[in-house]
């Protein structure tokens, strides 16, 4: 078999295909060929490059190449590979195979030079040479593209990209072979940040994987597809993935699988399943030793299982993992290593020393901006979410962190905290009001009823889910709408145009429902932190800290800007939202201030009732308890003003009279002001 003709094997039967190298190797070297040798050991180079798994023997080949590199340089190799000559151009990309999976191999200053010039070279040739099999121009394309992307030259791979579809065109490629490279490509798009090509590369890869039997680029694309569910919150299709690549494992070749395991060990940790997920790293590093991955490729999994052991509280494990990466780790991946390790730090810190681990943060955080690197503690979205909150609340580039927030979708560790950096923020509490991504929602014209109506009803019930059939009842009664259920359809449709957020309003089970990752919603956080402040207040045998408790007081009336939707007539469910949340509100004053009274604290007493009275103006209860309170203090005067206002308040808004118990006070009053 010549070498041509093993390279056409790569795609569909890569281990035939590294068998023959070997064998041609060992005949030329027999034969003391040194230059046909040296040919074979750069193709094997290459073939090693195509799904950069399969490690085994790389070590070997990577010895037999620069043994003869140093000839084959002197011989013109870059000038003979610019003309298009093949062997010269193998040469060229092994090369830049050599440089990409042993950092260590090409460590002087002439040794990069030698690389950019090979890179030149293979890219001139790969222009000029006409008849390269497809495979084999694959092979060379994907060495220089991946190059490339190493070194960030988002021009020189695109260049690379828009030359080999051309090639693709003639239809001699294999489904295997144009599988593999619309792969590549997206994933060059993906890591580039062109989410439009990257798109695009995934139609056509998908196109062929609907028509042909590809297991190999089938699980390298589940792979791929995890931590884009998991980003994205979507675990029934993480679900789907994991189940998927556990049929697939007892099939795969052993190189694929620590991708495998690597995407079901983000799974489970992000599943909480953090003994299976580290069961799942621990055998993919099993295999990694197996195959051969050289150590620095290793790192991705070392900090993997760095943060399951994290997970599991073993920090002082976690850290260790870490910094036993930084022999292999320079340049660039060093230094996110160490940005890395600065997280672990702050981490291990954070509940048992928490000035020291805003030490830590801070460092870490300035690294990740240097390097825009927002990926830390991926698979613990939860734990690098409160690392953020930590960071906001300091003050640590606040900029950087909400933009990680709100690009990786971290869930608020404080649901009800509405300075997280919410997609969707809604008040209804008080006149509605409408915040996305943090500004104002301003609608282009008049903004519709309808879609309006129903977010201020999901919003005031929490968020939902609300039943359709509910909803019908509150926004179409009697025989407004002809088909009600189409109607609540159009509602939803609309209002998630208005919002230019369409999965913040999810439709499931005959519900409709407003997504709590996303959105936040004041009467939800309201009652929410109504509830705890009480149970705080009246916890039996709990040690009560007056300053917390005023926080928390402070918070519920910030939030409570007024009755649910300002002075807006009700009605329905609407109605009774609204005085569920009034009397929440009255029962936060009246509490709060009782506790107040008890430590005969007036002055605060008063200040919060005439406060909650801005709020609620026809609530007796709480005019009494200022009454009461201004008496307490001597101010007979004031108790009187505050005694006629709200007489005069429910004569002219309600009709009625004050009740017996606001006129039990009227007396002392009325005699202390003459």
């Amino acid at each position: 078999m010549d070498l041509p003709t093993a390279l056409a094997l790569v795609p569909d039967d890569e281990p035939r295909a590294r068998a023959a190298l070997e064998a041609m190797w060992g005949e030329e070297e027999r034969r003391g060929d040194a230059a046909a040798a040296w040919q074979a050991a750069a193709a094997a180079l290459l073939v090693i490059n195509f799904n950069y798994f399969d490690f085994r023997g790389a070590a070997r080949w990577r010895a037999r190449f620069m043994a003869g590199l140093p000839s084959a340089r002197a011989a013109g190799l870059a000038e003979r590979a610019r003309s298009g000559e093949p062997a010269a151009m193998r040469g060229c990309a092994a090369t830049l195979a050599l440089a990409m999976q042993d950092h260590m191999a090409l460590e002087h200053a002439d040794d990069s030079a030698a690389v950019t010039k090979a890179a030149k070279a293979l890219a001139e040739g790969l222009r000029n040479a006409t008849m390269l099999e497809p495979t084999e121009r694959y092979l060379l394309a994907k060495c220089l593209l991946d190059h490339h992307g190493q070194q960030m030259d988002t021009l020189g791979a695109a260049r690379v990209i828009a030359l080999q579809q051309d090639t693709l065109r003639d239809g001699t490629a294999s489904p295997n072979l144009q599988a593999n490279w619309w792969l590549t490509t997206m994933c060059h798009h993906e890591y580039y940040g062109d989410a439009v090509a990257a798109q695009q590369a995934r139609g056509r890869l998908q196109a062929l994987l609907n028509v042909h039997d590809l297991p190999g680029v089938r699980h390298v694309l589940l792979t791929l597809d995890m931590p884009v569910a998991l980003k994205a919150g979507q675990l029934g299709r993480a679900e789907r993935i994991h189940r998927e690549l556990e049929a697939m494992l007892p099939a795969l070749p052993a190189g694929a699988l620590p991708w495998c395991l690597r995407a079901q060990a983000q799974y489970l940790a992000h599943r909480g399943e953090l003994g299976a997920a580290l069961d799942r790293v621990d055998r993919l590093l099993a295999v990694c030793a197996d195959i051969e991955v050289p150590e620095r490729d290793r790192g991705a999994y070392h900090a993997l299982r760095a943060n399951v052991l994290t997970a599991l509280g073993r920090f002082d494990e976690a850290l260790a993992e870490l910094q036993g990466l930084r022999p292999f780790q320079l340049g660039v991946q060093g230094e996110t290593l160490e940005v890395v390790i600065g997280f672990a730090e702050a981490a291990s810190r954070l509940d048992r020393q928490p000035e020291a681990a805003l030490e830590w943060l801070a460092e870490a955080m300035a690294g990740a901006v240097r390097l825009q690197f927002n990926r830390f503690y991926f698979t613990l979205p939860a734990l690098a979410a409160r690392l953020c909150q930590a960071a906001l609340d300091a003050g640590i580039e606040p900029e950087f962190v909400r933009a990680t927030i709100r690009d990786r979708l971290l869930p608020a560790p404080d649901p009800t905290r509405q300075d997280w950096p919410w997609r969707l923020r809604i008040q209804v509490l008080g006149e509605l009001a409408i915040w996305r991504d943090e500004l104002p929602l301003r609608s282009a014209g008049k903004a519709p009823r309808k879609p309006l109506e129903l977010l201020a009803l999901l919003a005031a019930h929490g968020g939902g889910p609300v039943d359709a059939d509910a909803l019908i009842d509150a926004l179409w009664p009697s025989l407004e709408a002809d088909a009600p259920k189409a109607s609540v359809e159009m509602a939803v449709s609309r209002l998630r145009r208005l919002l230019e957020l369409p999965e913040a309003v999810w439709v499931a089970d005959g519900t409709v429902a407003l997504d709590p990752a996303l959105v936040w919603c004041d009467a939800s956080a309201f009652e929410t932190l109504a509830e705890d402040f009480h149970r705080a207040l009246h916890e039996p045998g709990g040690v009560r800290h007056d300053a917390e408790l005023a926080n928390r007081a402070e918070r519920l009336l910030c939030l409570y800007r007024g009755r649910l939707l300002g002075s807006e007539t009700l009605a329905g469910r609407m109605s009774l939202a609204r005085e569920r949340l009034a009397l929440s509100f009255y029962r936060v004053v009246t509490d709060w201030g009782a506790h107040l009274e008890a430590q005969c604290d007036w002055a605060a007493a008063v200040a919060l009732y005439e406060r909650a009275l801005t709020r609620e103006i026809l609530a007796e209860p709480i005019y009494r308890a200022l009454m009461r309170a201004q008496l307490a203090r001597g101010e007979r005067a004031e108790a009187l003003r505050t005694f006629r206002r709200c007489r005069e308040l429910l004569a002219s808004v309600l009709g009625t009279t004050p009740a017996a118990e606001t006129l039990a006070l009227f007396p002392e009053a009325s005699v202390a002001s003459q």
